[in-house]
């Protein structure tokens, strides 16, 4: 074994999110948030079907029963259909940073509600956390400094909420996937049923709505098919292995912190690379809600 393996592929996998959202945002811009996320999912599927085959040695799962099979489409309905939606709106209005922000807290409101739903009792260390990385959050939010500049309040409080509704998504995604993957169920089989629900029903929506043709040709413009293919592939597919390979090969709570990092590259990445103005106090905000993540899982 090579040393430190699972905390290089959480590293990875972390790089990798930040990289995804990057593309995503960018590219909402110009093909709309709606369409580029119904491309993504087409893009992923199949991504994860070839991944899945050279893992698990078939290209989609067997001997799954209905009881999982119904939580995970409802998984996939509260995570991949709403979250994301919600989620990809944030990334058309605030851009990469303050939406990956915005899902940082998707740890801390697990950590809460499984509290009250799976009696994972929380210690005080952990509390503490919580209330870290929760004014974190609230530091970067509140400021001035480092918001998107063509955006008014009304705006940027859209934004905003578009974001937080993207990570209570991500959370009900992750409680009803937890019934799923009780008896220790392949991540990956459950990822592809998710994602395979959620195919349907935005392919089944946009049918509906007449939006197919719309949604291929925004998908297939030359500036934003190869993007798109790129970050369904660097997020969706290589994201999931590599945190599969982080959680099997680290201290869980080691890989669990190291794959929060998102915020916290993309505050890097625009102050150092972009050269934006992002300001201390978002920085510092950044960081506190890092460590708070950080705090609860390493405690």
């Amino acid at each position: 074994m090579i040393p430190f393996f699972g905390e290089a592929a959480a590293m990875m996998a972390a790089l990798s999110w930040a990289t995804s959202s990057m593309i995503f945002s960018n590219i909402s811009g110009k093909a709309g948030a709606q369409s580029v996320n119904r491309g993504r999912l087409l893009c992923s599927i199949t991504c994860l079907t070839v991944l899945h085959w050279v893992i698990e040695g078939q290209p989609w799962p067997h001997a799954t029963t209905p009881e999982q099979i119904g939580w995970l489409a409802l998984s996939s309905v509260l995570g991949l259909v709403i979250g994301d939606a919600m989620l990809f709106q944030a990334f058309a209005i605030l851009g990469a940073r303050l939406s990956m922000l915005m899902m940082s807290s998707v740890p801390i409101m697990g950590a809460t509600l499984a509290w009250f739903l799976f009696d994972e009792v929380l210690t005080s260390v952990q509390i503490g956390g919580v209330a870290l990385g929760v004014g974190g959050i609230l530091t970067v939010i509140m400021i001035r400094k480092g918001r998107p500049a063509n955006l008014n309040g009304r705006q940027y409080l859209v934004g905003i909420l578009f974001g937080l509704g993207g990570a209570v998504g991500q959370v009900a995604n992750l409680i009803t996937a937890k019934y799923a993957l009780i008896g220790g169920y392949s991540a990956l089989s459950a990822t592809w049923i998710r994602t395979l629900v959620a195919v349907v029903i935005m392919w089944g929506i946009a049918a509906l709505s007449g939006r197919i043709r719309r949604t291929l040709v925004s998908c297939t413009a030359p500036d934003v098919r190869g993007w798109l293919m790129l970050g369904a592939f660097v997020g969706p597919a290589m994201g999931v292995w590599l945190s599969m390979l982080a959680v099997q090969n680290a201290n869980v709570g080691i890989a669990s912190t190291l794959m929060a990092t998102p915020p916290v590259l993309l505050i890097i990445y625009e102050g150092v690379v972009l050269r934006k103005p992002v300001g201390w106090q978002a920085a510092l905000g950044t960081c506190m809600a890092f460590a708070g993540v950080a705090i609860l899982f390493l405690s």
